[in-house]
C-alpha cells in the first residue's frame, strides 16, 4: 500500500516502483526463461491457458503476467473466409 501511495504522488516513480509484464508467449512460441524467472513451468501456463479458452499455445499471439498476478491472452487474429457471392 505504501507503494501505491508513493507512485500516486510523484508518478515519475512509477517506472521504478512498479513491475512490468512479462512476455510468457510471443507468437505462440513459450519464452521459457520467463517462465524460470517468474517460477512457473508448463503446465501451469497452459492451465492459464485453458482458462481463457486457448487449448493449443499457437493460437496465441501473446501472453503476457502482468504485475497483479493475473494472465491476460491475445489470440492469433483469424481470418474468416470471404462469403462467396454467386
Amino acid at each position: 500500500m505504501a507503494i501505491d501511495a508513493l507512485a500516486y504522488r510523484w508518478p515519475a516513480l512509477i517506472p521504478l516502483l512498479k513491475s512490468r509484464p512479462v512476455a510468457l508467449i510471443r507468437d505462440g512460441q513459450i519464452n521459457q526463461h520467463a517462465l524460470r524467472r517468474e517460477f512457473m513451468n508448463r503446465e501451469e501456463l497452459m492451465a492459464e491457458l485453458r482458462m481463457h479458452g486457448v487449448t493449443d499455445v499457437k493460437e496465441v499471439a501473446r501472453a503476457y503476467l502482468e504485475p497483479s498476478g493475473m494472465n491476460s491472452v491475445i489470440r492469433v487474429a483469424r481470418k474468416e473466409p470471404v462469403p462467396r457471392v454467386l
